[in-house]
């Protein structure tokens, strides 16, 4: 008896290492919906547009935000199974997940400058361009 129960744990445990998650449910709209007003999406994603920039493309935040939103919900719903999206939802929920959220405005705008920056130092056209002006580049 013990070895049939330990022999159907093992059948269950290797279904769930090896169930393929291709098949899971998309995000449903309302589980993308808590995670943006968990994360505060629109007012991070309204707070990365400068004004200038909004002002050249004839917007205000609002109007940006309802051209941007469903875009950015989209790419959740396309990357991020219902599954996902709910474990998202619980985690940030907490308060370590909530200080983390108010983190990662932040990093991610960081870790922007810093692949930009690297780009920007190791391209080919700087370098040639630090040439011509006689600039020391290493």
């Amino acid at each position: 008896m013990q070895l049939k129960s330990i022999s159907q744990i093992l059948t269950l445990l290797g279904g769930m290492f090896f169930f393929d998650l291709s098949h899971a449910q998309p995000a449903s709209p309302n589980s993308i919906d808590q995670l943006f007003d968990i994360l505060k999406i629109k007012q991070n994603t309204q707070s990365m547009v400068k004004p200038q920039q909004l002002q050249m493309l004839g917007l205000n935040k609002e109007q940006f935000w309802q051209d941007v939103e469903p875009q950015l919900k989209q790419l959740y719903q396309k990357n991020l199974s219902e599954e996902e999206v709910q474990a998202l939802n619980r985690f940030y929920r907490t308060p370590e997940g909530q200080s983390a959220a108010a983190k990662m405005p932040n990093l991610s705008q960081e870790t922007y400058n810093v692949v930009v920056h690297n780009m920007m130092n190791n391209s080919a056209v700087n370098h040639g361009l630090f040439k011509v002006l006689g600039i020391d580049s290493e």
